[in-house]
């Protein structure tokens, strides 16, 4: 039963077995049968995080030794995991895969490789999980019919998310087929969930209201209660799609009662909030206000869980609001931001404070919204700011430098590790050396900026002294139906409305798409520009663009929006910071900066490849997929380029070459000193554990570092540099969420420096090294930076370039200051060719 994932049904016979092991004190069988009764009770008000923590606890228990009960707990722990942290739910799936390998249960290892495709999908890498679960879904068509169904299933659902619906028509029949032929099937929800979504994806209203009715029908036979109150809860939102407010109402009612019946304490809440807003929407405020009341009492049931919790208070806050009591709105939404930072300061990584920021950012951007409509403008600012680059602020009030230290035995481990994981490209070996990598960063002692509390926003009247005269600072903050860009300067603010943020979205990566085709949308750049930039009065008189982006805008290159027939770099300074707060600490700790020390560093290690030039690519760009070292391919044009770039700036200088360039060498230089740092390398972004993201060096003789400086030990380091250069491809792209990005960039930021150049997409070698070439010589000249790389991009683009090969480029951080206190007389004035 449980094998064809029929769980509920399992219960019962696990729970008598449980007993009967007991008595005959069999404890690792008890353990087994007791583990299999929890994914029945994974809805109950135990809460998944708890069961989670049992878990962790029986693998530590003597009983757990058994290799088949260790398989089944982990299985169960990876089950759960998938719906609370889908990073640990990637790993644990990786040590399922490479016990099941070693028992010989190949099917469930099959299964595993599915489950860390799901894992990589809610993490948001597609490719990764397209790949895995595909693979599961093949094995499983010919030998294993429960996983046929929740493959097929999940990569349906996967595509109706992408809202590619008629695509998603064939696994999620396909899905509900093999379940109806499989005796002793579970039932398949999913897919049935998801094709009625797909339906009223693709306007066939009546199809998707016909598929919940059989589901109701279906599951009514069964006196499946809590199903009837989740397809209610679905068709009540195909309703809605179609504009049948009264049926939504009447369904999103029936789904309640459904959930109370059952004592389905967590559907109420969920169901209760939507009929809220339901009636939100007819102005029915009272009826709101008893459904909102009740799915708060509702959540107090289950205590534990409290994530409905800050959403449903600022819904009521919107109630009452619309009541005309602003004083207990306003209350309720300062009670729900305080909820939510209750909950953020509680996170065990800022993996998890990222992810649960971007799942319940609308209580932050709905009190923004609020607060502005009351002409609070200042409020609002700082509400907002209460999200917005949280996590970076947070680790730069609280970063502490390490000082340099003989590496303790968990990081010669990791380092020995990484190493290996480096030089091998056998999965199986590597499954092993991942598994054991997550062991060893368990152990590891956290960094301090991971369990402090964030700083307190900055005050805009502070952020308007910040700003120049010629800046304008921009805060996006991306709803629906309506979005808001808060436009600062040194004298006023204002607030403007924008599309919603799926019209923003899907025009973005549209955008983004046609560039990296190397193609020129003139019609496509200006309807961005008139959305995001069109109407904001300030841009007209401003000569800098700062920018806090959110949401999809964080992939946006916004120098490559047009106004007009030219693109506004051609006008303006564009740069880039997390938030407000951010830029005003950085500018406040400019005066900490040096001044008179080293002026450059520069890096460039994969100057040569082993292979024979046949082997390398015809048109060579600075990335990797890995990390794996037979992919780390020569950037030829690399050395030319950090040598280059040495002749233009002040002496003395530093240049690290091939072989020399080690991670070793890197970080035994006086970092603290230099004021520019140039690194000319390959790199690798993890889309999972953002903290394993990585600069990758000159591999070593020895074992004294793994080649890979990454996102944990940059932040250990002491920068002052007034310019970090990342050469190297996709390092301002990290984890996407309405709260910002998780990259190499910030870590920089955070370790000390000023200001970061980084890039969006893969680059070409030979492209990047002219640039950035041409980049320094103005720099040379005494220009400052953000205009320097303004220049540097304005050549390529009037050398007939399209966006492709210079939109990639942006400046991160503080955009103002030169490098150096006067023009040396010294620098090169030619012309880069």
């Amino acid at each position: 039963m449980s094998w064809l994932n029929s769980w509920i049904a399992a219960e019962p016979l696990y729970r008598q077995a449980e007993i009967q092991f007991a008595q005959k004190h069999q404890l690792s069988r008890a353990l087994y049968a007791r583990v299999s009764e929890m994914p029945a009770h994974s809805e109950s008000s135990a809460g998944i995080p708890a069961q989670i923590s049992i878990l962790i606890k029986d693998l530590k228990l003597p009983e757990a030794r058994d290799p088949e009960t260790r398989l089944r707990v982990l299985t169960i722990l990876g089950m759960l995991e998938v719906n609370y942290d889908s990073g640990m739910a990637r790993e644990t799936w990786t040590q399922v895969e490479n016990l099941a390998l070693r028992r010989h249960h190949y099917l469930l290892a099959s299964r595993a490789v599915g489950e860390q495709g799901i894992a990589a999908f809610l993490l948001g890498d597609m490719a990764t999980a397209k790949k895995d679960v595909v693979k599961a879904w093949i094995v499983a068509k010919t030998a294993d019919p429960a996983a046929h169904i929740r493959y097929a299933s999940m990569y349906g659902t996967g595509l109706v998310e992408l809202h590619k619906y008629k695509e998603a028509l064939g696994p999620l029949n396909e899905a509900i087929n093999v379940a109806k032929d499989t005796p002793g099937a579970a039932y398949p929800t999913i897919a049935i969930t998801a094709k009625i979504g797909a339906l009223s994806g693709l306007g066939k209203g009546q199809e998707a209201l016909t598929l919940a009715g059989e589901e109701m029908e279906r599951v009514g036979r069964y006196h499946l209660v809590e199903h009837l109150a989740d397809v209610y809860q679905i068709r009540a939102g195909v309703y809605e799609a179609m504009g049948n407010w009264d049926q939504a109402v009447s369904d999103y009612r029936q789904s309640a009662q459904y959930a109370k019946k059952v004592s389905h304490w967590r559907g109420l809440t969920q169901v209760d909030g939507l009929l809220a807003k339901a009636y939100l929407h007819q102005g029915a405020l009272e009826s709101a206000l008893a459904a909102i009341n009740e799915a708060i009492e509702a959540n107090e049931r289950i205590p534990d869980e409290l994530y409905f919790v800050p959403k449903n208070l600022a819904i009521k806050a919107d109630i009452m609001a619309k009541r005309g009591n602003i004083k207990s709105s306003n209350q309720l939404y300062e009670k729900s931001a305080d909820m939510l930072d209750a909950l953020l300061s509680k996170v065990p990584t800022p993996t998890v404070e990222r992810q649960l920021l971007s799942d319940l950012s609308e209580v932050y951007s709905e009190y923004f919204t609020s607060l502005s409509n009351q002409g609070r403008t200042a409020a609002a600012f700082h509400v907002i700011e209460r999200a917005r680059g949280r996590v970076e602020a947070q680790a730069l009030t609280h970063h502490e430098v390490i000082a340099p230290h003989d590496p303790n035995l968990m990081e010669q481990r990791l380092t020995k590790l990484n190493f290996a994981l480096l030089n091998t490209d056998e999965p199986t070996a590597r499954g092993h050396i991942l598994d054991a990598i997550y062991q060893v960063e368990q152990q590891l002692t956290p960094n301090s900026a991971e369990v402090d509390t964030a700083p307190e926003p900055v005050d805009l009247r502070q952020l308007q002294r910040d700003l120049r005269p010629s800046e304008l600072f921009v805060e996006y903050v991306l709803d629906s139906p309506q979005s808001y860009a808060l436009a600062v300067t040194h004298q006023t603010v204002h607030r403007y409305t924008l599309p919603s943020k799926d019209i923003l979205g899907q025009q973005v990566m549209r955008y983004r798409s046609e560039i990296l085709q190397q193609k020129n949308d003139q019609a496509l750049a200006q309807q961005l520009f008139n959305a995001l930039l069109g109407g904001i009065q300030e841009f007209k008189d401003k000569q800098t663009l700062i920018v806090v982006p959110d949401g999809k805008l964080h992939l946006l290159p916004f120098s490559a929006l047009e106004n007009g027939g030219h693109y506004i770099l051609t006008s303006h300074l564009v740069t880039v910071v997390p938030s407000g707060t951010v830029l005003d600490i950085l500018r406040h700790r400019t005066n900490q900066m040096v001044r008179d020390d080293l002026p450059y560093l520069g890096v460039a290690a994969w100057t040569t490849n082993s292979s024979s030039p046949s082997t390398l690519l015809t048109s060579i760009r600075r990335a990797v997929s890995g990390p794996d070292r037979k992919e780390l391919v020569a950037l030829p044009e690399s050395q030319h380029e950090v040598e280059t770039i040495a002749s233009d700036l002040p002496k003395p200088n530093t240049v690290l070459l091939g072989s020399r360039a080690t991670e070793t060498n890197f970080k035994s230089l006086p970092l603290s000193h230099y004021k520019v740092v140039h690194l000319a390398l390959h790199g690798y972004v993890d889309p999972v554990f953002s903290d394993r993201s990585a600069l990758i060096f000159a591999p070593e003789p020895g074992l004294t570092d793994d080649s890979l400086l990454q996102v944990r030990e940059i932040r250990k380091l002491h920068f002052n540099a007034n310019l970090v250069t990342l050469s190297a491809c996709n390092t301002s792209v990290g984890q996407i969420g309405e709260e910002g990005a998780a990259n190499i960039v910030n870590a920089f930021i955070e370790a000390g420096s000023q200001s970061v150049v980084s890039t969006f997409w893969e680059l070409e070698d030979h492209a990047t090294t002219h640039l950035m070439t041409v980049f320094y010589e103005h720099l040379g000249r005494h220009e400052e930076k953000a205009e320097a790389l303004r220049q540097a991009q304005l050549e390529m683009l009037n050398s007939g370039s399209p966006p492709y090969y210079w939109a990639a480029f942006v400046l991160n951080g503080e955009p103002n200051g030169s490098l150096f206190s006067a023009p040396d007389s010294n620098l090169s004035s030619r012309s880069i060719q």
